[in-house]
């Protein structure tokens, strides 16, 4: 009986988790918000375009971008935000990149507070 509630505990667990895991990322706009102020970032927001290309809505430069639904990141891995450390959520049913202040410090992004970019359809 013992073993059934526990493997019942790790199966709810486990599935509540994943439930809140991003899946894949749309293309599309990904509005930013500081969480500090609610203010906008300044660098503008992130707009992921087919064949695993994005943009800043500030500027016509494209860069390339690799998701990873296992370590639930993306990796910037050129143009205008390579090297910065991004990683996913969930919010309300819809994916938002999330940039930390902290893991972006060391690699020489200077973030005021951490951005979220949320996902408008």
């Amino acid at each position: 009986m013992k073993v059934f509630i526990l493997s019942s505990i790790l199966l709810f667990g486990i599935t509540g988790n994943a439930q809140n895991q991003v899946q894949s990322l749309p293309t599309g706009k990904y509005e930013t918000v500081l969480k500090k102020n609610a203010g906008k970032w300044e660098r503008g927001d992130i707009i992921l375009l087919e064949g695993n290309k994005y943009k800043l809505s500030t500027s016509n430069e494209t860069g390339d971008y690799r998701f990873s639904g296992a370590a639930q990141r993306i990796f910037f891995t050129s143009g205008p935000l390579k090297s910065l450390f991004a990683k996913t959520s969930m919010d309300n049913n819809s994916p938002v990149i999330v940039l930390p202040v902290e893991e972006n410090d060391p690699v020489g992004f200077k973030l005021s507070a951490e951005v979220w970019c949320y996902y408008k359809h």
